[in-house]
């Protein structure tokens, strides 16, 4: 393993590439893979098992079994070692070594070495970490900040998180200091200046102040949307504002405010009402998405397509399988095969992949004939058998 990872180092600093081209594609070629360049020259040699889109100037590459990480200058950052390896984000990466787990920085270096159970996602520059049950948090620099204290927590939002020891819950700082007292038997991060917390059987809202804006009335709640939050009562759904006021839980199911509208579930179909509570679109879809960006998802009858707010079909409902939109293409089925549409309606990737995912920094993973690659916004394919 050390002359295969020398050979490699040596050849990483010693290939020229060019520089006016900073941005690198995997590339399989066979079942090998190394990076091209955007016109598909290649310039890091195919000498390894597996490598993956390259994060932060980073990119994450296999040999075997294990990974590690190579930089734009194509030099190795770390030990092939990892059995598991993120993508960088923040300056960090989440790795997992003999069944535990770290970070390293950018530098290659462990600054927390593989010690956790879990490392979550950092929100607002900190990450949860769990160990044997017990919950704390780290910072981007890999210091603990909160000790393994907690029986449970939920990630730092609006600079507060939600932390259970024994059987309460409450709301700590990144400090540590106990800002919201631990009091209640369930509790939601805060979101909108709002927390969704329970006493007994019942869920109600808190501001930051621990001033009960909601009263504990509803067997089921979700955060803030828009200014209102989903919430269920006797089976129903509804919503309510910061201020109490409701539109009825008359609904057997809802889907959180977006872009002004709500989809809405009576008998088995889908509609949207507005923030008044007023109809908006009729219930008649077999399903119906949020909106974002002016499109919504709905099935009808067994074919799926996007409406706009005035109900109106922008992507014709007419694919078996409909993806939700990444970088201004949602991924479609057609007769049994993947391709990607536009937020226009047009066919811009023909259907012709066995499975896709969605797009990311501009590359989307196809397979293809059973074997995976990448693909470009522009349908270029980054492999060859």
């Amino acid at each position: 393993m050390r002359y295969i990872l020398s050979a490699i180092f040596v050849f990483l600093q010693t290939y020229t590439f060019a520089q006016d081209t900073p941005e690198y594609v995997p590339y399989r070629l066979g079942n090998k893979w190394g990076y091209a360049d955007r016109e598909q020259k290649i310039v890091i040699s195919t000498d390894f098992d597996e490598t993956r889109p390259f994060s932060e100037g980073l990119a994450c590459v296999k040999i075997g079994t294990q990974y590690g990480y190579i930089n734009l200058k194509q030099i190795v950052k770390t030990d092939i070692k990892y059995y598991y390896a993120a993508q960088f984000r923040q300056g960090v990466a989440k790795v997992w070594f003999n069944g535990l787990y770290g970070l390293v920085d950018k530098e290659g270096k462990e600054i927390v070495p593989p010690q956790y159970d879990d490392i979550s996602f950092f929100s607002e520059s900190i990450a949860k970490v769990t160990l044997r049950g017990k919950h704390g948090f780290v910072n981007l620099q890999g210091n603990q900040i909160i000790p393994l204290q907690y029986d449970n927590a939920t990630p730092f939002q609006e600079g507060l998180a939600a932390v259970c020891m024994g059987k309460f819950w409450g709301f700590i700082d990144s400090t540590n200091r106990e800002a919201i007292k631990l009091k209640f038997d369930f509790a939601l991060p805060f979101r909108e200046g709002m927390a969704a917390v329970k006493r007994h059987t019942k869920w109600g809202f808190i501001n930051a102040k621990d001033e009960l804006l909601v009263q504990y009335k509803y067997d089921a709640i979700e955060s803030f949307f828009e200014g209102w939050a989903r919430v269920e009562r006797q089976d129903k759904w509804g919503f309510v504002n910061k201020k109490g006021e409701e539109i009825p839980p008359t609904f057997d199911a809802a889907i959180s405010f977006s872009e002004g509208m709500a989809a809405v579930s009576k008998n088995g179909k889908w509609g949207y009402i507005n923030s008044e509570g007023t109809l908006a679109l009729p219930i008649k879809f077999e399903w119906a998405g949020s909106f974002k960006n002016g499109l919504a998802k709905v099935k009808l009858g067994n074919d799926w397509g996007y409406i706009n707010p005035k109900g109106e079909e922008v992507i014709p409902i007419r694919y078996t399988a409909l993806g939700n939109f990444y970088e201004g293409l949602a991924d479609i089925e057609i007769a049994g095969k993947a391709g990607f549409t536009d937020r226009f309606g047009n066919i811009v990737i023909y259907a012709k992949y066995d499975n896709v995912s969605n797009f990311e920094g501009g590359l989307a993973k196809v397979v293809k004939n059973g074997k995976t690659g990448y693909i470009d916004r522009k349908g270029r394919e980054y492999f060859k058998d």
